[in-house]
């Protein structure tokens, strides 16, 4: 007999995800019992030493094919996020949309100088720049629930997380078209391509918050359960959307949730959050990021990445410290809320690939780089934000 089913062995995507899921949580428990570390740290290095770059259990088609429920974990987040920025609150806090406006604009400005002394084109750096200016909000957020964290600094860095989001995804943009146009392509890839993906994408985000919120009136304030099923139907019907059409699924995630959150009625929409009840879908996210990771690349650009990596902080700590008085918050507070900002965005691979696509030149180069800067974020950052909140003092774990 030759065909019986092992000698074909194969992992199909659910068996992947099995995977994904069951050494996540056993990686996520070593890392907090034995080495003290945060549980993501566990589930990013299981994934490591189960992807490409390690033992080759899972391979870079099976990543991708699990995909769907990773799309949908950063979905969740971006939706919670979003839902962290309250527009009325922030009338009152004028100081925090300042501050998250100048911290992001400085970042940039910070991060572009490093990146064309140290050699890269002025269109790549703009990209990569306008890429670091952004947070990870899966990965505040997971943190802050790990470590019970409540209080002023962690309140600050969830909705300062969703404003940079919203910042770097705009900036993000103009850097695209500004990229197309340094290479010579015409009108419709550098004004139409990157308006339909900057206002395309918020008008969905806009759309999918007032059906949320028509519906979940209809639904009527017994209907949770109802109401929660529904969210998480109009959560992966935006962002399979958004995907259909072209869009930027980050962007129009942290709107719908904003939209939830400040328009009429945006108090109807499911409570309590949507992401306490995902934690599966951000075990496989953050193992299937570790997999992803590519540390080869840090050998060719460690100097360069983590230069990088150190200024991004810097200019974050320093620039919320300055301002925190302005925050109601001690010196020591602001600059621990600017340190918790380390972990790079969820988005940063989708935003590395569009962008590679538009360079003329260098997209390997630019990519690679991306990656090692990644890999130091992925490693570090999750470490570096929960010693922001102890030391804050605001965790009760």
């Amino acid at each position: 007999m030759n065909d019986l089913p092992w000698q074909s062995l194969a992992l199909n995507p659910l068996a992947a995800f099995g995977i994904l899921l069951a050494l996540g949580v056993l990686g996520g428990q070593i890392a907090v019992r034995i080495a003290k570390l945060p549980a993501i740290t566990g589930h990013i290095l299981s994934g490591l030493i189960i992807g490409p770059s390690g033992l080759k259990l899972l391979d870079q088609q099976l990543i991708d094919e699990a995909g769907l429920f990773i799309q949908l974990a950063l979905g969740l987040a971006l939706f919670d996020i979003g839902r962290r920025v309250d527009l009325r609150w922030l009338r009152r806090e004028k100081a925090l949309f300042i501050t998250a406006l100048l911290a992001g604009f400085i970042t940039f400005v910070g991060l572009l100088a490093w990146l064309t002394l140290s050699g890269f084109p002025l269109a790549a750096a703009s990209l990569l720049a306008a890429i670091g200016m952004a947070t990870s909000p899966v990965v505040v957020l997971e943190l802050a629930r790990e470590c019970r964290a409540e209080g002023q600094v962690t309140e600050r860095l969830l909705a300062s997380t969703g404003l940079n989001n919203l910042l770097s995804l705009t900036v993000f943009t103009l850097a695209l078209s500004f990229t197309h146009f340094s290479a010579g392509h015409g009108v419709e890839a550098f004004i139409l391509q990157p308006a339909w993906l900057l206002l395309g994408s918020a008008l969905l985000g806009v759309v999918a918050g007032l059906l949320a919120i028509r519906l979940n009136v209809w639904l009527g304030g017994r209907q949770r359960e109802a109401q929660t099923v529904l969210m998480f139907g109009l959560i992966a019907l935006v962002v399979g959307l958004s995907g259909m059409l072209k869009l930027l699924p980050t962007l129009a995630m942290l709107v719908f949730g904003l939209a939830t959150r400040n328009l009429k009625h945006g108090y109807t929409v499911a409570e309590p959050s949507l992401a306490t009840r995902s934690s599966f879908f951000f075990v496989a996210f953050f193992v299937a990021a570790g997999a992803q990771l590519m540390p080869l690349h840090l050998a060719a650009f460690w100097p360069t990445a983590v230069g990088f990596v150190v200024l991004r902080s810097l200019l974050a700590a320093g620039s919320w410290r300055l301002a925190a008085h302005h925050n109601g918050l001690p010196s020591r507070s602001g600059a621990l809320l600017g340190l918790g900002m380390l972990p790079m965005s969820g988005s940063t691979v989708t935003l590395m690939a569009m962008g590679a696509l538009t360079l003329p030149a260098g997209a390997a180069e630019f990519s690679g780089f991306m990656l090692s800067v990644l890999c130091l974020t992925e490693l570090l950052g999750p470490v570096v934000t929960r010693f922001a909140l102890r030391s804050a003092q605001e965790t009760r774990e």
